[in-house]
Parts: structure tokens; C-alpha cells; sequence
């Protein structure tokens, strides 16, 4: 059996529990200001060696809903997330941490942002890559982690 790595699956369990979750996409010349509002959960799955991430979010009006399979990739030292959502999207990101900063990289999001108040707020910023080969604003998200039972 393959050993883990303790100190990269530590960082995961930080995740680990129903979070409610808030965010904003700022308005641009075509948009007004988008509210998120909603809830993340993440739970072990497979003998703890993957997490299972699932979103439940209104943004604006609309509904998204996603699930997320995250793994520890001991080969290229990477988180891996495979997500699917109820649009019948899929994508791929990779994550690093470097102290309690995480990022995501995907094909054409970027997520920069870490754990705060002891653990209990993960936020942070996603930009979305442009036609123009630049990273831009695209919003602020805000998971506050709900007290046990909740």
C-alpha cells in the first residue's frame, strides 16, 4: 500500500467540513455587480485518500451546482481537481500551497487566496485569463466554515 504524504494531506483536511459561502463579481461595462451566495461541503472519500468538494451556489439568479474530486499527486508534488457541474461542464485545475497560500491553475481561471481566522475563512481572489494572454479580475470568494452540526 502507498504511503501517504502527511503533511500534503494535513492541508487538505483544513478543508475538511460545510461552509457558507459569499462572493462577488465586480460590475464591468456591460454588467452590474453579480452576488454568490451559497454552501461548499468537503468530505473524504476513498479510504481518505481523495475529497470530495461540493457546491451549491446561486450566482445572481442562476443555480450552480458542482462536484469536485480532489487528489494528492505524490509524483509532480501538485493537488489535482477534476470538477463536473450541472451544465455538463468539466475541467481540470492543479493546485500548490507554499505556506497558506493556495493557488489554482486551470486552462483559463487562476485562484489566488488562503485560510484566515484559525482556519475558519478560506477566500481569495479568481481571475480568468483574456484574449489578450492577461490574467483579469473575475471575482472574491468567501467561505466561513459552519460550527459542527450545522
Amino acid at each position: 500500500m502507498y504511503k501517504k504524504n502527511e503533511q500534503a494531506y494535513e492541508q487538505l483536511n483544513k478543508f475538511i467540513g460545510n461552509w457558507n459561502t459569499k462572493g462577488i463579481i465586480p460590475s464591468s461595462n456591460n454588467q452590474s455587480e453579480i452576488e454568490i451566495i451559497g454552501t461548499d461541503t468537503y468530505e473524504w472519500i476513498v479510504d481518505g485518500f481523495f475529497l470530495l468538494h461540493k457546491a451549491d451556489v446561486l450566482i445572481g439568479n442562476e443555480t450552480s451546482k458542482t462536484h469536485e474530486i480532489i487528489g494528492y499527486d505524490h509524483l509532480n508534488n501538485l493537488y489535482t481537481m477534476q470538477h463536473y457541474n450541472n451544465r455538463g461542464d468539466s475541467g481540470f485545475m492543479t493546485a500548490t500551497v507554499n505556506g497558506n497560500i493556495w493557488t489554482f491553475t486551470g486552462d483559463s481561471l487562476r485562484f489566488k487566496g488562503g485560510f484566515k481566522e484559525n482556519e475558519d475563512v478560506f477566500s481569495g481572489v479568481w481571475e480568468q485569463f483574456t484574449d489578450n494572454k492577461t490574467y483579469t479580475h473575475l471575482m472574491d470568494i468567501k467561505l466561513s466554515k459552519k460550527p459542527f452540526g450545522y
